[in-house]
C-alpha cells in the first residue's frame, strides 16, 4: 500500500522528487519546483474526460480515463521504477490529490512499487505557498538594497551569495532586469508565470535558516509577476541601504552587462531605445542608433544615465530613509560592509 503524506513532510524528506500526473497544459500553468511531468491523460485527453464528466456521467469519464492512461502505464512504470532504484523517495501528485495521482500510486503499489501520494495534490501545497507569503505570517525580515541604475546592486547579491549570505535575487527569479532594457540578460528565455516565481521564491526562503535577506528594491510589481503582499511588505519595511558610486564605474558596468557580456545585442538596443522616443525624443533616439553604429556604447550608457535613468528613478530612490550610504570605488567594500551588517542584524534577532 502506498501513503498519503502531507506538504510539509513532502518539502522536507529527504532524497525525494516529485511526480506531477497532470496534463502538460497544467504542468506549464505551475507545479512544484523540479518536479518531474508523467502525465496520466495528455491535454486533449483531459479535455475529453472534463466533457464527459459535465455533459455524460461520471461513470462514463473513469471508463473513457481508463482507455487513455492504459498505453500509458508501461511508461509511468519504468521511469518512476528507475526513480526508485535511484534511492529516490518518489512523491506522486495531481490537482486536488484525488483519482488521477491515487490511480498511479495504486497502480505501482499493485506492482511491488512503493511511492508516496501528496495529500490534497498541487492545490494544496499552492495553499502552503500563498500562507509563506502572507502578510502577517511571512517570517523574514529584509535587508534592501538601492541604487542608481550601473551601481552594481545584482553584483553585490550574487557576491554575497558565494559568501554564503541569504539572498533573493528577484531580478533573476523573475528573468526581468526592470526598465525597458529589462529582458536584455534573459532574452530568449521564456516569460516567467506568476505560480512560477512564487514557488521557487518560497523553495529558496524555505530553505533559509535565517530571519534577515538581502534583496534588491523594487516595486510591487516586475515584469509580469506581482510580489505576494508579506514579501513586499517586508522589502518596503526592511533595512534600507542606499549604495553610490561614480558615473564611469556605472557607464562601464551597464556596457559590460548590456553588450560586452552579451552577444548579438546591437538590435535589440536599438529597438529598446526607439521604444524610450516620447521620454527623450526622436533627436536624440536617432543619435542613439548612430552611435550603436559607431559601437560607441560608452556614449550611450552615460547619456541613457543622465536623460533617462537618474530622472526616472529620483522619486523611487528619494522616498525612503535610510540606515545606511556607502559610497564606494570599490564593489568588494560594500560587499564586506553588508556582509557585517547581515551578521550584525542576525546575532541581534
Amino acid at each position: 500500500m502506498y501513503r498519503k503524506i502531507t506538504v510539509e513532510e513532502a518539502l522536507y524528506m529527504e532524497n525525494s522528487v516529485f511526480i506531477d500526473v497532470r496534463s502538460p497544459v497544467e504542468f506549464e500553468e505551475g507545479s512544484i519546483p523540479n518536479a518531474k511531468n508523467i502525465p496520466i491523460l495528455n491535454d486533449d485527453e483531459r479535455a475529453i474526460v472534463g466533457t464527459l464528466y459535465k455533459q455524460e456521467n461520471q461513470h462514463e469519464a473513469k471508463i473513457q480515463g481508463i482507455q487513455f492512461a492504459s498505453y500509458k502505464l508501461q511508461n509511468i512504470y519504468d521511469e518512476i521504477n528507475q526513480l526508485i532504484k535511484e534511492q529516490k523517495n518518489v512523491i506522486v501528485f495531481c490537482w486536488r490529490g484525488g483519482l488521477r495521482s491515487g490511480s498511479v500510486c495504486s497502480f505501482l503499489s499493485s506492482l511491488g512499487i512503493n511511492v508516496y501520494q501528496l495529500e490534497g495534490g498541487y492545490k494544496k501545497y499552492r495553499k502552503y505557498v500563498m500562507d509563506y507569503f502572507a502578510e502577517g505570517k511571512f517570517k523574514h525580515k529584509c535587508i534592501v538594497l538601492h541604487g542608481y541604475t550601473g551601481v552594481g546592486k545584482t553584483e553585490i547579491l550574487e557576491k554575497l551569495e558565494a559568501l554564503n549570505i541569504p539572498i533573493l535575487n528577484l531580478e533573476k527569479l523573475v528573468r526581468n532586469s526592470g526598465s525597458v532594457f529589462g529582458h536584455f540578460a534573459y532574452k530568449g528565455t521564456k516569460p516567467v508565470k506568476q505560480k512560477e516565481f512564487e514557488a521557487n521564491a518560497f523553495e529558496i526562503l524555505r530553505k533559509s535558516n535565517s530571519e534577515y535577506i538581502v534583496v534588491e528594491s523594487e516595486g510591487h510589481r516586475l515584469g509580469s509577476v506581482t510580489f505576494p503582499q508579506g514579501l513586499y511588505n517586508a522589502i518596503i519595511r526592511g533595512y534600507q541601504v542606499l549604495i553610490n558610486t561614480s558615473i564611469e564605474i556605472r557607464v562601464e558596468r551597464l556596457v559590460h552587462d548590456y553588450v560586452t557580456n552579451t552577444e548579438g545585442n546591437d538590435e535589440f538596443l536599438a529597438n529598446a531605445i526607439t521604444g524610450l522616443t516620447k521620454r527623450i525624443g526622436t533627436e536624440k533616439v536617432n543619435q542613439h542608433i548612430d552611435w550603436i553604429k559607431e559601437k560607441s556604447y560608452d556614449k550611450i550608457a552615460r547619456e541613457l544615465i543622465i536623460e533617462y535613468y537618474d530622472p526616472l528613478y529620483l522619486h523611487s530612490i528619494n522616498k525612503y530613509e535610510y540606515s545606511m550610504e556607502i559610497n564606494y570605488d570599490d564593489i568588494n567594500e560594500v560587499v564586506h560592509k553588508i556582509a557585517h551588517l547581515y551578521h550584525c542584524l542576525e546575532k541581534k534577532s
